[in-house]
């Protein structure tokens, strides 16, 4: 265990969580999620009250959109040239020339000028909608992991990430 500096867990401790579904029950893993939402809360990146639970900021940034299974697994490109709308900590609003199933996985990877060139990530469509007088399509996507989110966090300027 540490207090404050670099955590380098015991082998055990990978077998048992690091590598596994269970990592969501890791000491670690619950101490950063909770050090992110101090942090969000402290720099106004979690809204109080209201629908939104994390506040949304503007950013146009290019994506490659692809859809996959529950396994991460490529089915097949929707669209190599969707771009972001806006930016949470927990996900993101795309627009794009495909419309998306809602309730589907998709995985997308952010554009080389990204803040973090090349990143990439899976998240879970929870609506899609047509853009009024086009034909492309606007959808919400929550993250799947925390790691994208605390990704997200940096890019958006939020310290200690």
């Amino acid at each position: 265990m540490t207090k404050g500096g670099l955590y380098i867990p015991m082998p055990e401790h990978v077998d048992m969580f690091c590598s596994k579904p269970q990592y969501v029950q890791c000491h670690q893993y619950l101490r950063g999620c909770e050090l992110l939402k101090e942090t969000a809360r402290k720099y106004g990146f979690i809204v109080e009250g209201g629908r939104r639970k994390y506040r949304r900021v503007s950013d146009r940034t290019t994506l490659t959109l692809s859809a996959c299974d529950s396994s991460r697994n490529f089915l097949e490109l929707l669209d190599d040239n969707a771009f972001t709308v806006d930016l949470s900590l927990g996900g993101l609003r795309l627009q794009s020339n495909k419309e998306i199933q809602k309730d589907s996985l998709v995985s997308f990877q952010f554009s080389p000028d990204f803040s973090i060139p090349n990143l990439s990530g899976m998240g879970e469509v929870k609506w899609c909608e047509p853009v009024a007088d086009s034909d492309n399509f606007q959808a919400g996507v929550a993250f799947a992991d925390f790691e994208l989110t605390q990704a997200i966090g940096s890019h958006l300027g939020l310290p200690m990430m």
